[in-house]
């Protein structure tokens, strides 16, 4: 029986070690590449400190960042499968097969002229000049969308690149008249260029407010309609005066549709859950939020990212449930095609058994009907072959207790039928001597 139970600790022991790799697989860290960049922007900090926390806080997800150019890039590069995640502004590039699973922060526009300078409107800057903070294509776009809301075409506006420490010398100097600044209502940005063109207007300053801002919304389903409240930038003089209309833009985060549903719900529970650990390091994260399913938007919003927010994320039992279920089916087969093995095994050594114990029977007889010592001597020499060949049968335990003392018996008998009959034979040749 050693072999048989051997084979069944190997098929037990395999059983243990592939369920517990299947564990190990299902329950280990995904890695997810993210684009972002350029180096040193906002985003790329937030990401920087999204990989941080997931390794403190172990976890389900590992990142590992793609650092890019910017928007264009990051999109570029989920299109071409380098990235699974990306982060960019929506107003400038989105990739084709991306979608949403949450909305980073989002940026403010803001317009601001020094107060006295008889600027006022949108309108007013037709011959002047305008610094567009961050000189990048999607800035200067959004501004000429505002100009030409506002009737103003492209040589109306002179667009001068003029860096934030420099702004002021510029207003002074009437290089420039009117400042804009696309940033997070919650950083330095906006309130640093606010004061700043306030310092140049003696304390005033001038909000330009975005002309039909619910039109351009319409027109151009990425750039969203907003207020710049009262009061917002402070001052003794509430900055601005009153409400404003302006526009946001909104950062996205971004996965690619080859993502599994379940991988994207459970990414998803882990930003929006940890963004505040996110935020100790990087503020801006405090920012995160989930998208709103309500609002129309060329980008989807990614199926597994519903799943979440609609409360129907799958636990891990359930999402692999069948495969146990698969596993103890397989193991009922096995164990039953075990069991019939082990049964066969047991009667082909009971049949071994029997048919030894027949033997010893048999040399039974031959003894007591012999007529000579050499037969005599023949049968013991088989006796002592099946004599091994049942210590070996012992020694592997394939003989039960109730097996072993029949065969004692039988060896007894055999034993004493062929010392009974050597003593007749010479009895037999003493008496005819």
């Amino acid at each position: 029986m050693r072999q048989p139970t051997l084979a069944l600790l190997a098929v037990i022991l395999g059983l243990v070690g592939l369920g517990a790799m299947s564990y190990f697989m299902a329950t280990r860290p995904t890695t997810l590449r993210i684009a972002v960049g350029p180096v040193g922007n906002e985003n790329v900090r937030v990401v920087s400190a999204a990989i941080q926390t997931f390794q403190r806080e172990r976890e389900s997800f590992r990142l590992r960042m793609v650092l890019t150019e910017g928007s264009e890039q990051s999109a570029k590069a989920l299109d071409e499968g380098k990235a699974d995640l990306a982060v960019l502004r929506a107003d400038i590039a989105y990739p084709r097969t991306g979608s949403t699973v949450a909305v980073m922060h989002i940026d403010h526009v803001i317009l601001v002229a020094p107060g006295g300078g008889g600027i006022r409107t949108i309108a007013d800057l037709k011959g002047k000049s305008v610094a567009v903070f961050r000189d990048n294509p999607g800035n200067i776009r959004v501004f000429r969308i505002i100009a030409a809301q506002a009737g103003l075409g492209d040589d109306d506006v002179k667009i001068e690149r003029v860096r934030l420490t420099d702004i002021r010398a510029a207003l002074e100097s009437r290089r420039i008249d009117a400042v804009m600044s696309i940033a997070p209502i919650s950083g330095r940005q906006l309130f640093d260029v606010v004061n700043t063109v306030a310092e140049v207007g003696h304390g005033e300053v001038n909000f330009l407010p975005v002309v039909d801002n619910k039109a351009i919304e319409l027109r151009y389903p990425l750039l969203d309609a907003d207020t710049l409240v009262r009061g917002l930038f402070g001052g003794a003089t509430p900055r601005p005066a009153e409400d404003v209309q302006t526009l946001t833009v909104s950062h996205l985060l971004l996965a690619s549709r080859a993502l599994s549903d379940a991988t994207i719900s459970d990414f998803t529970r882990v930003i929006l859950t940890s963004k505040s650990q996110i935020a100790a390091d990087a503020p801006l994260a405090s920012r995160i939020e989930a998208p709103d399913q309500e609002k129309e938007s060329p980008i989807p919003i990614h199926n597994g990212t519903i799943t979440y927010l609609d409360g129907q994320t799958s636990t891990f039992l359930e999402r692999y449930g069948d495969w146990f279920y698969i596993g103890l089916m397989g193991l009922g087969i096995g164990g039953s095609g075990l069991a019939g093995y082990f049964s066969i095994a047991a009667a082909r050594t009971r049949r071994g058994t029997m048919h030894m114990l027949g033997d010893l029977q048999s040399l039974i007889q031959e003894a007591r009907a012999a007529t000579e010592s050499a037969t005599l001597t023949a049968l013991s020499q088989k006796a002592d072959l099946i004599f091994n060949r049942t210590m070996t049968e012992v020694i592997d335990n394939n003989l039960d207790t109730a097996a072993t003392f029949a065969f004692n018996m039988a060896f007894a008998q055999v034993r004493d039928a062929i010392r009974e009959r050597q003593k007749t034979l010479l009895a037999d040749q003493e008496a005819g001597a």
